[in-house]
Order: C-alpha cells, then structure tokens, then sequence
C-alpha cells in the first residue's frame, strides 16, 4: 500500500503518521472573520429578526438580565458583544445596577472569579464583579429556579434560572459552532439556564426515547428541535421572548457572522451560514482518524471520559450520511494517562465504574437520581467547581452511537490502557498496531478520512453524499 505522511494533534504535541496515499485529510477551513465586528454587532442589534431593535426594547427602570455561554465557548463571543450590550442598555435609560450578568454554566461545573475575569475581559469584569452582578447559573438549586411548564411538541420539563426569566428583559450571547448531527449550538437559554431535570428530559435516554427516536439515527430523525421547542414554552409561560445575540465562529473563535432576534427568527439566517462554512464533502470512512490534543470539549484529554468523547464523538457530526460506514474503525490519537480529577470531575470514575457492570449505555439512566442526590457530589458542585453528577452520564450517552456503529474503537499511544479497556475502547500502543487491527476488520486498503486538527483548529460537519 503506497502512503503518504500527515501530522495529527497528540496531546501538547503534532504527531507525524502514515496513511494510504488516498487518505482524505480534511481540516476546517477557516472563512474570512468580520472586518469590524463590532459595528456588525451594533448593525444587528439594530435591525434583529422578528423583533423591534434591542434600543426599543429597552427601558428606564427595567430589571435586564444578560446570560452567556460559559468559558467552554470562544471568549472572543462574549468579549465583543457584552460591552455594546451594556452601552446599549445605558444609553437607553436603564440603570446599571439593573443590570446581571449570568453565566450559562447548564450542567457543566460553576468558573471561578479569575477564570471569569480572563473570559468576559477586564472591561466587563471590573464594572460588574465588584457589586456582585456577574454570577454562575446554579443548576440544581431550588430557590434559583422556576418551572415553566412542558414544552408543546417534546413535552420537554422545562425549568430555568429565576433571575433570568423573571427579568423585564431576557438577553442571551452565544456561539453558533456544529454539534452532532445536523445541529448547531446557538439560542441556548433554554439550556444553559436550565435545571438538571429540565435537561436531563433532553439529554437523557428516557427523554430521547419519549420522543420516539434514538440518538444513533440521525437519518431517519423526524425533523424536530429541541431549542425551538423549550423557547416556544418559554414564552409562552412568561409572556415574553429571550433577546438572542449569536456570533457564528470561525478559527479561535473570530466572529464570521452576527445575528440578533427571537430565536425562531435568528436560527434560521445563523445556520444558512453554518451551513456553508462548516459542511465539509467527505466519502464515508472504513477508518476514520482523529487526533487528540492536550484538552478537548471539558478539560484536560488525560481524563478518560474526555478522551472517549474526544473519539467518540466526531462520527456524530454528520448532517447527512454518517462519516463512518456500519462496522468501521475509529482511531483517535492521544497520549492519555487515564487520570481523573477527583476535584473536577467527582463522580466520573464511579460513572464508569458503574457502566463496567452492564452491558449498554442506556442501563445507567436508572442511576441517574440516585447519583444526583449524593451529598458528596452535590457539595463539589455546590461550594467547589467540580462537575455536577450527572453530567458523566450524558457523556457517555454520546458514545452509544459510535458505539453501536463501530466495528472498534481504537485509543493509540495511551498511557493507560486498562481505563479505556473498561470503556470499550481498544488500546493500542501506537498508530501502526491501530492500522493492523483497523486492517483486519474492515480489510486492506481501506477508505480513509483523517480529522488531525477537528479539536484545536475547529470542529466540523462530515459532508457525505447519500
């Protein structure tokens, strides 16, 4: 087989690998950013999509509420739009300390006072930090939260952040970047601010499978959207409609587009443009190929669960036909140690450990209660910033596809290969023994597609042609 060279992400490092002569090497490319973003941001706040200007809709005496995405976003996003937010609100006659500011933590861990000071600039940081006006959103704190009610097409728990929903004024800044399947982030509110149950009706197999489909069936998935679904009952049940600002993200989190409006009329321009610069053509892989970096997705790539998803998680991001063909080999690229942050990630290893006794993924949905009401997890996320319990669960949830569909999946060059044994994952000493049992399941000169950089450069959407 002729071959030919490429570099692969490998932890803090690149790593040169040999792969067929025909391999397709596909990374993001990244499109022209806004020459000025920030009069592009005053442009949309001044001409939204199906909503009057956000000068309009502001008023003296309003109580605002401004959420955002949290630090596992682009911090270019919040850094950019917040400040003509602010600016905007003040000129318009509402008071400063009217203002609070809510990071979007959904369920990922709470950030600490300088993680926020680096993420939202000292501009921002220095106005509001002081009078106590920036604050983590708490996702499984009763008197934080208030029930709205079920969604209409989903019947979807919906649960949120009092502050933000019983504001005069709901205002939310994100990032428009893919996700799996043929989704984009974006209008996030709805689960940003969310409470545990209320995603857990979402994120969880009990939730997916009341709809009547599957996460490993991105094909046949009826066209439905679970955002669009939560905000609709959101508004419904207050009256009034989240103000969204989306930035679509290039490279390092550079602005290519800016969209402002109600969330049914912000998606639709923000994803035409996701569209055509995220979706890139690929043939459907025997092997596909992905390279790891030092930290992916929620941290550090050593963490075991973090790497799996780092693997396991690609082969979702096709809107299309999926990139990996049924009963073909994944092979990520890392020099994983296994280590789990016990302060960090408190219940993952249990999480783990629990999947050990059964023989799927979905068993562990009726653990799920008994994991969130642990005292100890709950103080860590609670009074430290550890990861709430059950966000392990979903993580592994997001496996079940690649899972399902791969004939293996293949971990090379870790450390530790008895922790991504218990996952089900094959470890391998390097790339070349990853090649040879790649080779033996799905045959020689196999169709190759490798990802070196879809982590640190820019995730993307495999383009297959049906």
């Amino acid at each position: 087989m002729n071959t030919k060279r490429t570099g692969v992400d490998f932890g803090e490092k690149s790593l040169e690998i040999d792969v067929p002569d025909h391999a397709v090497v596909v990374e993001f490319d990244d499109p022209p950013s806004l020459e000025d973003p920030e009069e592009a941001t005053r442009e949309a706040i001044a001409n939204p999509c199906g909503s009057a200007p956000l000068a309009e809709l502001a008023k003296p005496g309003m109580r605002v509420a401004i959420g955002f995405d949290d630090p596992t976003r682009p911090a270019k996003t919040v850094q950019t739009i917040l400040p003509i937010v602010i600016d905007t609100l003040l000129d318009a006659g509402v008071d400063e300390s009217d203002i609070l500011l809510i990071c979007a933590c959904s369920n990922h861990r709470k950030w600490t006072r300088s993680e926020l000071a680096v993420y939202l600039g000292p501009h921002v940081f220095s106005r509001f930090w002081p009078s106590g006006r920036i604050v983590n959103h708490d996702c499984s704190d009763p008197s934080q939260l208030v029930f709205l009610g079920y969604s209409p097409a989903g019947s979807y728990y919906v649960e949120m952040n009092r502050d933000f929903v019983e504001a005069d004024l709901m205002i939310y800044v994100g990032n428009v970047g893919p996700s799996g399947f043929r989704s984009y982030t974006g209008t996030g509110a709805v689960i940003g601010l969310a409470s545990t149950r209320s995603i857990a009706s979402h994120h969880s197999f009990h939730g997916i499978r009341q709809l009547g489909f599957a996460t490993d069936d991105p094909v046949k998935k009826p066209p439905h959207s679970v955002k669009d679904d939560l905000n609709t009952q959101l508004e419904k049940a207050t009256g009034k409609s989240v103000f969204y600002v989306n930035a679509v993200t290039g490279v390092g989190g550079k602005p290519v587009g800016l969209f402002a409006g109600r969330c049914r009329d912000v998606k639709p321009p923000a994803w035409e443009l996701a569209d055509s610069i995220f979706r890139i053509p690929v043939p459907q892989a025997d092997v596909l190929v992905v390279g790891l970096p030092e930290t992916i997705a929620h941290g550090s790539a050593d963490n075991t669960l973090n790497a799996a998803i780092g693997v396991m998680s690609p082969p979702r991001f096709s809107p299309a036909m999926p990139v990996l063909r049924e009963g073909g080999v994944v092979i990520g690229l890392s020099p994983s140690s296994g280590y789990i942050d016990p302060e960090r990630y408190p219940a993952y290893q249990e999480v783990i450990d629990l999947y050990g006794r059964y023989h799927s993924f979905t068993a562990l949905v009726d653990h799920e209660q008994e994991f969130d009401n642990r005292p100890a997890y709950r103080h860590q996320y609670t009074h430290g910033y550890g990861y709430p319990p059950l966000h392990g669960f979903w993580l592994l949830y997001q496996c079940s596809f690649t899972q399902s569909r791969a004939g293996a999946v293949i971990m090379a060059g870790t450390r530790n290969p008895g922790a991504f044994r218990a996952l089900g994952i094959t470890p391998a000493a390097d790339f070349n023994q990853a090649w040879k049992i790649a080779e033996r399941i799905v045959g020689p000169d196999p169709v190759t597609v490798v990802a070196p950089t879809f982590w640190s450069r820019r995730s993307f959407k495999f383009d297959v042609a049906e």
